[in-house]
C-alpha cells in the first residue's frame, strides 16, 4: 500500500459515496486508475465494504439498547447466535471476555418490544442473567479522523 492508496483510504473513510471520479479528483488520478486501486484494496481486504447508515426512528425502531447477556454453562453458543441474529430487533451481537458472554444491540418499536425480548432470552437461549442499558445519545467524534490520520501519509 502505497501513499496514494492511503489518501484513497482516508477519503473513502470520509465519505463512502464517493464518485470514482470525484474520488479520482482528489488524489489526481483517472477515474479508471482509481476504481482499480479500490478493487484491489477491497480484493486484499483493507476495505470490507461500503455502508448506509440508516435512521432506526425512520423506520419505526427509535429504542435502541445494548442487552449483556449470560449463558448457563455448557449452552450451545452456535444455537444462541443463529436464534438471535434471526430476530428482527437484533442489529449485532458480539462474543465478549469478562462476566458477559455477548453484548447485543438491539433496536426495539417501544419498550414493550424490548421488554419482550428480554423476557425471551432465558425461556429460548440457555440466558442466565442480563443487563440491559438504554442508548440516551450517539455521539461522533473524531474516530474516522484518527482513522484517517493512520492511514494518510506523513
Amino acid at each position: 500500500m502505497d501513499a496514494i492508496d492511503r489518501i484513497i483510504l482516508g477519503e473513502l473513510l470520509r465519505d463512502g459515496r464517493l464518485s470514482f471520479r470525484d474520488l479520482a479528483a482528489r488524489v489526481r488520478l483517472s477515474p479508471t486508475a482509481t476504481a482499480e486501486r479500490v478493487r484491489r484494496l477491497a480484493d486484499a481486504g483493507v476495505i470490507s465494504g461500503f455502508h448506509a447508515e440508516v435512521d432506526l426512528a425512520a423506520l419505526g425502531r427509535p429504542l435502541k439498547a445494548f442487552i449483556d447477556v449470560r449463558l448457563r454453562p455448557g449452552s450451545d453458543h452456535a444455537e444462541l447466535e443463529a436464534g438471535l441474529l434471526s430476530l428482527p430487533a437484533v442489529l449485532s451481537g458480539v462474543h465478549v471476555t469478562g462476566r458477559w458472554d455477548y453484548t447485543l444491540t438491539v433496536a426495539c418499536r417501544d419498550v414493550a418490544e424490548l421488554d419482550e425480548l428480554v423476557m425471551a432470552l432465558p425461556r429460548s437461549y440457555g440466558v442466565i442473567e442480563t443487563n440491559t442499558r438504554l442508548q440516551l445519545r450517539e455521539l461522533h467524534g473524531s474516530g474516522v479522523e484518527a482513522l484517517c490520520a493512520l492511514v494518510e501519509p506523513k
